[in-house]
C-alpha cells in the first residue's frame, strides 16, 4: 500500500505547531472487513472536525459501493454519512444510496437511515426504497426496530415495518405490512390492499440452517394466475432445514379461508430445481371452496369450468424423484351441478385411491343425477386401477327406466393423454320417458340397442361398427361416429344415420301429426354437430316402396303443408274431396341440405317452381308441393314444434 501525505496547513505559535488539516491518499485501505481502493482521506481540523473519505470502490463482504463518499463527524463520532453512485450485491443493485448514522444526544436512541433506488437482479424496473431503524444499546444481542419502511415501484407500493434480532449464528425478523398493492407487467400476478405479517427465524448449526416462517394475511385481495384469493384470514406457516444444495421443507401448513387446511412437506435441490420428495395432505376440505379457488381456474376452458358444488373432500398425494407414488381422494355427500345443464349428480360419494406399486379398488356412487337432460338413477360404480390403467368387466348406469351397460371397459394414460375402449348395450328404455326427458313430444314403444366398440384417443372418440336402436317396429342406426374433444367446451360430432322400416302409423300417432300409413326410411349423410347443434348434413326421409297400405289423413296433409312453410299448397282432385278423411299416396318425402343455419329443402320430385312433398295416386288423392327452397334451420324446428303442439291449422286448397 502506498501512502501520500500532505499537510494542508501549518499554524506557528510560540510553543507548538497547530495542524488545520491532513490529506492522505492510498491505492487501497483495509479496515476490519472493509476494503477501499483509490482512497483519499481528508481530516478537517479547522473547527468542523470532520473526516471525509472518497474511494473508487468500497468492498464490504459481498457488497460493493462504487464512487463512495463518507463524511464522519469527529467531535464525538455523532454522525456518519455514506453516499455512493451505486451498490452491487448478489441479491440486488442500488443507485444513489444514502446511509445516515445519527448518534447525537438530541435523539432518544441512535438511528440508522437508508435511502436508495434498488432493483432485485431478477427485475427490470427500479424502485425507491427507504427505511429508518433505531439502533439498540447492544447491537449484537438486542432487537432492532425499523419503521417507515417503504418500497415504491412502477406497479408496486409496499409500506412496512420490521423488527429483527441479530444472533451469533442466525436471525429473527418480524415484518408488518399494510395496504400493499402490486402487479407485474404480464398482469398474471397482482395484489390490492394487502395487510398482514411475516415472521422469520433462522439458525446455523454445523453448516446446516434450521428455519421457520409464518405468513398471515388479514386483509386484501390476491391474484396469482390462475388463482384468485378474495377472502382474507389466511395463514401459511413453514419450517425446515437447508444444507447446500438441499432445501428440506419439514412441514408447511396453508390455512385458506373458505377452503380448509392443506399440509405439505418436500425436499428440493436448489441447484437443479428438482423436487425430490413431495407429500401433500388436506383434510375435511370444503368442496365448494376448493373448486372455486383451485379447480375452476384451471378448468375454465373445459366442461368442468362452470359448476356449482358442495360437500366435503379429503385428498393426499406423494411424489418421489419426480415420480408420483400414491394418491387418494375421498368425496363425501357432494352435489355437483353443471350450470350449463350438461350433467349433475346428487349425494355423490367417492373413494379414489392410486398407488404406483400396487393395484387399488376405486368406488363411486350417487343417489341420482342427469346427463344431457337424461335422468340417472341410483348408481354404484367400481373398478380396479393399476398404475396408469383402469379396468372393469362391467359398469351399469341406470337411465330412466332402463340402463346403459358398459362391458370390457379399459382405460390407460399414454403419453400426454388418456386412451380407452368399451362395449355398450342399451337396455330397453320406454320412449315415453325418454321423449319427456328431452322435452320431445310423447312417444310410445321402447328403445334399445348396442355398440360393438367405442375407442377414445388423442381427445377423439370413435365408434367401430354400427350403433343400432330398435324403435317404432323398425331400426335406426348410426355409423362412422366421431366426436372431437367430447368433454371440451365446443365438441364436434360427425356421423351418418340410417332409418329403415319405421312404422309411420306408430310414429305419426306419437307426434300427434295425423295418420300416415306406410313405412318410413331415411338417410342423414355427413352429419356434423358443433357444440351439439347441427351445422351440416344431407338428409332425406321418405316413404318406402313396397306392397303395403299407403294412406294419409287430411290432418297429416295439413301438417305436411305447414311443415313445407309459406308457399306450400295441397291440391285436391275436386273441391268436394276436401271432405274425405284420408287419401291415397304414391310417395311422401322431404330433404334438407344443411349448411350452417340454412337448409335447402327438397322432396320426392322437382318441379319448375319448387318440389313435390306428397305425390298422390288413385282416388281420392292429394298432392302437396313446396315452393320455398331455402329456410332457416331454426324456423324449420319451430314449424315442427308448432305442428306437434297442435297449434297449426293450414288452409287446404
Amino acid at each position: 500500500m502506498m501512502w501520500r501525505v500532505a499537510l494542508i496547513g501549518v499554524l506557528w505559535c510560540a510553543n507548538a505547531y497547530a495542524l488545520t488539516g491532513v490529506s492522505i491518499t492510498a491505492d487501497s485501505i483495509t479496515y476490519d472487513e472493509a476494503v477501499l481502493t483509490d482512497a483519499k482521506v481528508t481530516l478537517d481540523l479547522s473547527g468542523n472536525d470532520q473526516a471525509i473519505v472518497d474511494a473508487k470502490t468500497l468492498q464490504y463482504g459481498a457488497a460493493r459501493l462504487d464512487d463512495a463518499h463518507i463524511l464522519l463527524d469527529l467531535k464525538a463520532n455523532t454522525t456518519l454519512l455514506v453516499k455512493a453512485r451505486q451498490i452491487s450485491s448478489p441479491q440486488f443493485d442500488a443507485r444513489n444510496p444514502t446511509i445516515y448514522l445519527d448518534y447525537r444526544q438530541t435523539t432518544l436512541q441512535p438511528t440508522l437511515s437508508f435511502n436508495a433506488e434498488i432493483k432485485p437482479l431478477s427485475d427490470k424496473q427500479w424502485a425507491n426504497f427507504s427505511l429508518h431503524c433505531l439502533i439498540p444499546p447492544n447491537k449484537q444481542n438486542d432487537t432492532w426496530h425499523c419503521v417507515d419502511g417503504l418500497y415504491v415501484g412502477e406497479r408496486t407500493r409496499v409500506p412496512f415495518t420490521i423488527d429483527f434480532l441479530p444472533q451469533p449464528n442466525g436471525l429473527e425478523a418480524d415484518i408488518q405490512f399494510k395496504q400493499v398493492s402490486f402487479s407485474d407487467e404480464s398482469g398474471l400476478h397482482a395484489g390490492d390492499k394487502l395487510t398482514g405479517s411475516v415472521k422469520l427465524s433462522a439458525q446455523l448449526v454445523k453448516s446446516k440452517w434450521s428455519w421457520k416462517g409464518v405468513f398471515s394475511w388479514k386483509e386484501g385481495e390476491l391474484f396469482w394466475q390462475p388463482f384468485y384469493f378474495g377472502q382474507a384470514g389466511n395463514q401459511f406457516d413453514i419450517q425446515g432445514t437447508y444444507q447446500a444444495p438441499m432445501l428440506n421443507i419439514q412441514q408447511a401448513n396453508l390455512q385458506i379461508n373458505g377452503v380448509g387446511q392443506l399440509s405439505a412437506s418436500a425436499d428440493i435441490n436448489v441447484q437443479t430445481k428438482a423436487f425430490n420428495d413431495i407429500k401433500v395432505k388436506a383434510r375435511d376440505v370444503d368442496f365448494a371452496g376448493l373448486y372455486q379457488t383451485f379447480i375452476q381456474p384451471m378448468a375454465q376452458k373445459s366442461v368442468f369450468g362452470n359448476l356449482r358444488v358442495s360437500g366435503k373432500a379429503d385428498w393426499e398425494f406423494e411424489v418421489k424423484d419426480l415420480q408420483p407414488q400414491n394418491f387418494e381422494l375421498n368425496i363425501e355427500n357432494a352435489n355437483i351441478e353443471d350450470l350449463n345443464g350438461k350433467f349433475g349428480f346428487t349425494n355423490l360419494n367417492a373413494h379414489i385411491p392410486w398407488d404406483y406399486n400396487q393395484a387399488k379398488q376405486i368406488f363411486l356412487a350417487y343417489e341420482r343425477g342427469h346427463l344431457l337432460k337424461l335422468p340417472l338413477g341410483l348408481t354404484h360404480l367400481a373398478a380396479e386401477v393399476n398404475r396408469y390403467s383402469i379396468v372393469t368387466p362391467q359398469l351399469n348406469l341406470p337411465i330412466l327406466d332402463g340402463a346403459l351397460q358398459f362391458e370390457d371397459v379399459s382405460a390407460a394414460w399414454v403419453g400426454n393423454g388418456m386412451v380407452w375402449h368399451l362395449q355398450m348395450k342399451l337396455q330397453p328404455i320406454s320412449m315415453n320417458s325418454f321423449s319427456k326427458a328431452l322435452g320431445w313430444p310423447e312417444m310410445k314403444g321402447h328403445i334399445d340397442g348396442q355398440i360393438p366398440l367405442i375407442t377414445y384417443a388423442n381427445q377423439q372418440l370413435n365408434m367401430d361398427g354400427q350403433m343400432r336402436f330398435n324403435m317404432f317396429n323398425g331400426m335406426v342406426a348410426m355409423s362412422d361416429l366421431r366426436i372431437d374433444r367430447p368433454i371440451g367446451v365446443a365438441p364436434k360430432l360427425y356421423a351418418n344415420l340410417t332409418m329403415r322400416d319405421i312404422d309411420l302409423g306408430d310414429l305419426t300417432r306419437t307426434f300427434n301429426f295425423g295418420s300416415i300409413e306406410g313405412k318410413l326410411e331415411g338417410d342423414v349423410k355427413d352429419l356434423r354437430l358443433e357444440n351439439w347443434k347441427p351445422v351440416y348434413m344431407d338428409a332425406i326421409i321418405q316413404t318406402a316402396d313396397g306392397k303395403h297400405l299407403k294412406k294419409v289423413s287430411q290432418r297429416a296433409v295439413e301438417n305436411i303443408t305447414a311443415l313445407g312453410g309459406e308457399g306450400t299448397a295441397a291440391a285436391l282432385q275436386r273441391t268436394f274431396l276436401r271432405f274425405f278423411k284420408e287419401f291415397n299416396y304414391e310417395k311422401i318425402g322431404l330433404s334438407c341440405q344443411l349448411r350452417q343455419d340454412i337448409c335447402k329443402m327438397g322432396g320426392v320430385e322437382s318441379t319448375p317452381s319448387g318440389f313435390v312433398i306428397v305425390k298422390g295416386k288413385g282416388a281420392p288423392t292429394v298432392n302437396v308441393n313446396g315452393y320455398t327452397q331455402y329456410v332457416s334451420w331454426k324456423d324449420l324446428l319451430a314449424r315442427m314444434q308448432r305442428i306437434t303442439d297442435g297449434n297449426t291449422k293450414a288452409v287446404v286448397q
